[in-house]
C-alpha cells in the first residue's frame, strides 16, 4: 500500500475526528478542491467512503490500526509517505537493502534515504547488513504493517476479487483464477509450452503482460508452492527444473530439497524419488 503525503495527512485528520472536507481543508490550510483530490484517491484505494462531504473510513483491520497509529504518534508522514509503507513492510523480516529493492521495486538510493530517516527515530535496527522493524519501540507499527501485508495478499485492483494472490509488488503480480483472463499464463499453466503438459481447473497468471523466461516461470512456480504446498505441483516443479537445470541460476530451499530427493534422499512433505521418476518417464525427462 503506497500513500502520498496528502493522503496520509487526510487520514491523520480522520483519525483525529475531523471527517468533513471543510474541517480537513481548514486544518491542513488547503483548499477544499485540493483536499477532495486526496480524498478521491483514498476512495479509489478502497480505504474510505465519501458521502455528502463526510468521510467515513472503511472497517478494515489494517486501516483501523493505521488510524490508531496516526492519532497516537505525531509527524509520521515523512516516514510513511510514498515508498515508506512498502519499504517497511519488506522489513517485517530481516532484509538487506538489495532484498528490499527486489521485493518492492524501489531503487536502493530511495530505500537508503528512507532508512536514514527511520533510524533517526529508532524505527529500524541494523544487524550486520540487514534491517528490520524495531518492534521493541515500534510494536504498533509492526502490527499495522503485518495487517497491511495480509490485506494486500488478499485483494488487488488489477485482478478479479475471487483470484488468489501468491506474490505482488508495485509493478507485478502472480495470481490464479478459474477464469480465462487477459494476462500472461505462468508457472504450471505455462509448462505445456515446454513439453510438460498438465491439466488443472485453475489458471496461473502474471501481470503486466510481457514475455516470460523459463527462470521467471520457475520463480513464479516457487511463489505458488510457498503458499500452497501441493505434492503434485512439487513433482512438476522437479520435472521443469530438471529438464532445464543448466539454464537456471535460482537458489531456493525448495529446489535444494528437490535436489536431495533426486539424489535418493527423503524430505518430509516432498514426493518420493520414484514418484518423480515415473512421471518423468511420461515426458521423456531424464532424472
Amino acid at each position: 500500500m503506497e500513500l502520498t503525503k496528502g493522503e496520509i495527512l487526510v487520514l491523520e485528520q480522520v483519525a483525529k475526528g475531523n471527517k468533513s472536507l471543510k474541517e480537513i481543508a481548514l486544518a491542513l490550510k488547503k483548499s477544499e478542491p485540493q483536499v477532495y483530490v486526496y480524498v478521491k484517491n483514498l476512495a479509489d484505494k478502497s480505504l474510505i467512503e465519501l458521502t455528502n462531504g463526510d468521510i467515513e473510513p472503511k472497517r478494515m483491520p489494517h486501516l483501523s490500526l493505521l488510524l490508531q497509529l496516526l492519532s497516537k504518534i505525531p509527524n509520521l508522514t515523512p516516514i510513511l509517505e510514498g515508498p515508506g509503507i512498502p519499504i517497511f513492510t519488506a522489513m517485517l523480516k530481516p532484509s538487506t537493502i538489495e532484498e528490499i529493492s527486489n521485493e518492492t521495486g524501489y531503487k536502493k538510493t530511495a530505500i537508503y534515504k528512507r532508512l536514514q530517516e527511520a533510524r533517526k527515530r529508532s524505527l529500524v535496527r541494523k544487524k550486520l547488513t540487514t534491517f528490520e522493524i524495531n518492534d521493541k519501540m515500534w510494536a504498533g507499527l509492526k502490527e499495522t504493517l503485518e495487517e497491511i501485508k495480509k490485506s494486500e495478499l488478499k485483494t488487488d485492483n488489477r485482478i478479479p476479487a475471487s483470484a488468489i494472490i501468491y506474490y505482488k509488488k508495485r509493478d507485478e503480480i502472480v495470481f490464479s483464477s478459474k477464469e480465462e483472463l487477459d494476462a500472461v499464463k505462468t508457472a504450471f499453466s505455462a509448462y505445456q509450452d515446454y513439453g510438460i503438459g498438465l491439466l488443472t481447473i485453475t489458471h496461473f497468471y502474471y501481470l503486466p503482460k510481457k514475455a516470460l523466461t523459463k527462470e521467471d516461470i520457475l520463480k513464479h512456480s516457487l511463489y505458488i508452492i510457498e503458499k500452497d504446498m501441493d505434492t503434485r505441483y512439487l513433482i512438476f516443479i522437479a520435472l521443469f527444473y530438471t529438464k532445464y537445470k543448466k539454464e537456471f541460476k535460482i537458489k531456493h530451499q525448495i529446489l535444494m530439497n528437490i535436489g536431495a530427493v533426486l539424489a535418493g534422499g527423503e524430505v518430509k512433505g516432498y514426493p518420493k524419488y520414484q514418484e518423480i521418476k515415473d512421471r518423468a518417464e511420461v515426458y521423456k525427462i531424464e532424472v
